[in-house]
């Protein structure tokens, strides 16, 4: 059931402690895991290594999901979300990285100014913006308790 909120809701998960002797001590139960786990990581991105540090923040985020796949549940939901963005992350950059490329062997040798070499640099800097903003709602919304639908990211993932 999509609203259309980037925010959606799980079922509450049943998280209630086995009734504890009268008199004996029990500790707290663990709270649930909510998978805030991938998106925490997806700051590994911050790593001061242009390209590089945005692709081995995607590969990161994409291989902690199958830990976080057999929490089940909600954490289950927000690392696939995680892993989804973390695999669009690495084509976008690829795709960034190769249209630079492009640009830098096709230019004319009296081009010297910063444009158009310079439109995938600020792409890159757009795409680490938005990993950025993806990050932090991620996060914000596995301590909700709910999953951040990732609009930008490519589904490989169902």
């Amino acid at each position: 059931m999509t609203t259309g909120s980037f925010y959606e809701s799980l079922p509450p998960q049943n998280s209630t402690p086995p009734a504890a002797a009268p008199g004996s001590y029990s500790p707290p139960p663990a709270a649930p895991a909510t998978g805030a786990l991938p998106y925490g990581l997806g700051f590994l991105a911050y790593i001061p290594l242009p390209y590089l540090s945005l692709i081995i923040a995607g590969i990161v985020m994409a291989s902690v999901y199958p830990s976080q796949k057999r929490k089940g549940g909600l954490a289950a939901e927000n690392a696939r979300q995680a892993a989804n963005w973390g695999l669009s992350l690495i084509v976008y950059m690829v795709l960034d990285f190769t249209f630079f490329i492009i640009l830098l062997v096709t230019r004319p040798e009296e081009n010297t100014g910063f444009f158009p070499v310079g439109i995938p640099v600020l792409l890159v800097l757009a795409i680490g913006l938005a990993h950025l903003i993806v990050s932090i709602m991620g996060l914000v919304a596995a301590n909700k308790h709910t999953v951040l639908r990732n609009r930008i990211a490519i589904p490989f993932i169902r």
